[in-house]
């Protein structure tokens, strides 16, 4: 299992091989402070940072430290034969396709000349790092909704392919194995077009959650939506309202026909929780985030935080594990023997071993599906 990189681990990791530890960490900044206390303190952002992207986004993926992902492929599935006791059990051989993760690497620095850390100002050195934390969190997440979301197939390699869910085409030709009596094609895609001119975002969720259903998938889901589109979605008739564990009295005024249904809990982090949809194959959260552009509708399921199951795998190096963590670069100057302190992230965002594992739509006034673009 891959390790998530805490602020231990990354402070460890920040003084390099070679280097007296003791006397880099004694050496004082313009303000008095000794680089070791900031290389804990930059470590113990950096592993806030880490801890809290595997728990906001957990649910979504799993980690590996495999280049390649490998998973059944097949339609149509006999019964078992009936057998006696002269019979020949005949040999089954089950069959396999598979596609690849890509792994990049990611980074920003603190300092840039042997002399940064010798003149630079604390407040310099904090804003320079909420920065570049900001930057780490803006690239993983929009990868993980770009792939998520969008059907495109990256090439990697000469003959492999970081692939999408269940598209219907292209590259890699998947069929997804037939559960329950229905058998599928390798034409079977999980990216649609809901018109808007004879449908509604309610068609979207039972849609959605109907190609989850149809592979074994169970309710409850998890629907990412634009925060654009949360007031169209809250006046749905089968929307469920999100309210808060404080509010024990609900005044429904003038309203004295019709059902309105609540539920209560805490919010979650992404985004918010704004309310639930009863589709007509269970219970849909709705989670709203502006990386999301307005139209576009993602239904998952989450079997847990960091579970394999879950439609992404995030492929991390062995020697790294997952989250950003610290470089230092250092001088052969005595008075001045920092130069920068770099902030790196290795990662590669992919989907998972189940690629029927999520559904995406696109809610307008037309007829084909085309990708988002995530922000």
């Amino acid at each position: 299992m891959a390790e998530i990189l805490g602020p231990m681990t990354v402070v460890q990791r920040a003084l390099p091989t070679g280097v007296d530890g003791t006397k880099l960490a004694e050496w004082q900044m313009r303000e008095g402070q000794t680089f070791g206390a900031f290389v804990n303190q930059l470590g113990a952002a950096v592993g806030s940072f880490n801890q809290e992207l595997a728990r906001n986004w957990g649910y979504l993926f799993s980690l590996t430290e495999d280049l390649m992902v490998e998973y059944p492929d097949g339609g149509s599935v006999s019964e078992l034969a009936e057998i006696t006791d002269q019979s020949e059990r005949d040999a089954v051989h089950g069959s396999t396709i598979g596609h690849m993760i890509d792994l990049k690497a990611y980074g920003g620095a603190v300092g840039g000349s042997k002399r940064y850390f010798r003149d630079a100002r604390q407040a310099q050195i904090n804003s320079t790092i909420s920065v570049i934390m900001n930057q780490a969190r803006w690239r993983f997440e929009k990868a993980l909704l770009t792939r998520l979301m969008t059907d495109t197939e990256n090439a990697i390699g000469s003959a492999g392919y970081d692939v999408p869910l269940v598209k219907g085409s292209g590259s890699v030709a998947y069929t997804p194995p037939a559960y329950s009596g229905a058998a599928f094609t390798s034409s079977h895609n999980h990216f649609i077009a809901i018109n808007t001119g004879s449908k509604t975002y309610a068609d979207a969720f039972n849609e959605l959650a109907e190609h989850l259903a149809e592979h074994g998938h169970t309710a409850p889901f998890i629907a990412h939506v634009s925060v654009a589109n949360v007031d169209t979605i809250a006046a749905l008739t089968k929307f469920v309202q999100f309210v808060a564990p404080v509010v024990t009295t609900i005044d429904r005024g003038s309203e004295t026909t019709g059902n309105q249904m609540y539920a209560s809990g805490q919010p979650t982090i992404f985004g918010g929780t704004i309310g639930y949809y009863q589709s007509k194959h269970g219970l849909v959260e709705i989670r709203a985030s502006n990386r999301v552009p307005s139209g576009w509708v993602n239904v998952v399921k989450s079997y847990g935080q960091l579970d394999g199951r879950n439609p992404l795998a995030v492929r991390v190096h062995p020697q790294v594990g997952f989250g950003a963590f610290l470089v230092t670069e250092t001088t052969t100057d005595s008075q001045w023997p920092v130069k920068k302190v770099s902030i790196e992230f290795e990662f590669g965002v992919g989907i998972g071993a189940d690629r029927t594992n999520g559904a995406n739509a696109k809610v307008y006034a037309g007829g084909s599906w085309a990708n988002p673009a995530i922000s």
